[in-house]
C-alpha cells in the first residue's frame, strides 16, 4: 500500500513538472494587421538638418524592422517643398531646411513608395520659452553640498503639452538623427493621469551633480494631435498594468496602410548650472 502511495506521488510530480515546462514556452500572436511602412521623425526648428526614418514593421519579435529605401520623401511647409534624400544609412532620409518657421500652419509629408502614396499632416505650434514655464524636475542640495535631482517621465495637467530632453554628464545631447537606442525624453501632458491602477511610480530618473555641473534642457512643442497620439501610445506601454483596459491601438497621422506619426516641433534650448535650478 505504501509503495502504491509513493508511486502515485512520483507520477503526480512528474506530470506537474511536465505541465510547467510546457507553460514556460512563450507564444506570440501574429499581428492582426500588416503595415506597408512605419514613419519616424519630422521637422524641427532648432537644426537645419531634418531626418525621417522609413522601415517595414517586423511581424516576428526576433526580427528587426527592415529599412525602406528608394522612397520619394517631400515635406511642404505651406510655402514650399523640402526635399529629402536617402543617406548612407538605408531607410534614413535627410533634408536641409533653410526656411523660417511657419507657425500655426500645416506641414504636409508625402511619401511615394512602391507606386503608392502616403501623406501625413501636422501643425507647428510655437513653444513657450523655458524661462516662462515650470521645469518638470526637482533639485535640492544635500548634506555633502552636491545636488540631487529627480526627473519624472510623465507629469500631468499642464496647459500645453510638451516633450523634453534633459541632458547632463552621462546623458547624451539630443540629436534629430537618433532613432535607435535609449531615448531620454520626458513629457508634460495636457490630459490628466490615467487611473491609479497604472504603474506610474518608478517612471523617473535620478541624478547627482556638483554645483557647477551644467544641465542642458530642450523643450519641444507638440500639436494636440501628436500629444494625443503619444498619450495613447503610453496607455499601451508605460501605463499598461495588470488591470489595464482593452489596448487603445494608437492611430498615427499617416494615411494608407502605414503606422507612426510625422511631427513638426518648435524647440527652445537653455543651459543651467545645477545650483541655478
Amino acid at each position: 500500500m505504501e509503495k502504491r502511495y509513493y508511486f502515485f506521488v512520483l507520477f503526480f510530480c512528474t506530470a506537474l513538472l511536465s505541465a510547467c515546462k510546457k507553460e514556460d514556452k512563450i507564444s506570440f500572436d501574429q499581428p492582426k494587421r500588416e503595415y506597408d511602412l512605419a514613419v519616424e521623425g519630422g521637422i524641427n526648428t532648432l537644426t537645419r538638418s531634418q531626418f525621417i526614418k522609413l522601415s517595414k514593421p517586423s511581424l516576428n519579435p526576433g526580427v528587426m524592422p527592415a529599412a525602406i529605401s528608394t522612397a520619394v520623401v517631400i515635406v511642404n511647409d505651406s510655402k514650399s517643398d523640402i526635399i529629402f534624400k536617402e543617406t548612407a544609412t538605408p531607410g534614413l532620409y535627410m533634408a536641409t531646411n533653410n526656411h523660417s518657421p511657419n507657425y500655426d500652419k500645416a506641414y504636409t509629408l508625402t511619401i511615394t513608395y512602391n507606386e503608392k502614396t502616403y501623406t501625413a499632416v501636422d501643425t507647428l505650434r510655437q513653444v513657450i520659452n523655458i524661462v516662462d514655464d515650470f521645469l518638470p524636475l526637482k533639485v535640492k542640495i544635500n548634506s555633502r553640498g552636491s545636488y540631487d535631482g529627480t526627473i519624472p517621465k510623465h507629469t500631468f495637467g499642464y496647459l500645453n503639452p510638451n516633450k523634453w530632453w534633459i541632458n547632463y554628464t552621462g546623458i547624451p545631447v539630443w540629436s534629430p538623427s537618433k532613432f535607435d537606442g535609449i531615448q531620454h525624453y520626458n513629457y508634460t501632458h495636457f490630459l490628466g493621469s490615467p487611473n491609479s491602477l497604472y504603474p506610474l511610480n518608478n517612471l523617473k530618473r535620478d541624478f547627482n551633480l556638483l554645483s557647477q555641473d551644467v544641465i542642458t534642457i530642450y523643450k519641444f512643442s507638440l500639436s494636440k494631435g501628436y500629444a494625443r497620439y503619444l498619450y495613447d501610445v503610453f496607455l499601451e506601454t508605460d501605463w499598461n498594468g495588470l488591470f489595464s483596459s482593452v489596448p487603445v491601438n494608437a492611430q498615427g497621422n499617416v494615411s494608407g496602410n502605414a503606422q507612426g506619426y510625422f511631427y513638426v516641433t518648435d524647440i527652445d534650448l537653455r543651459k543651467y548650472k545645477a545650483k541655478e535650478l
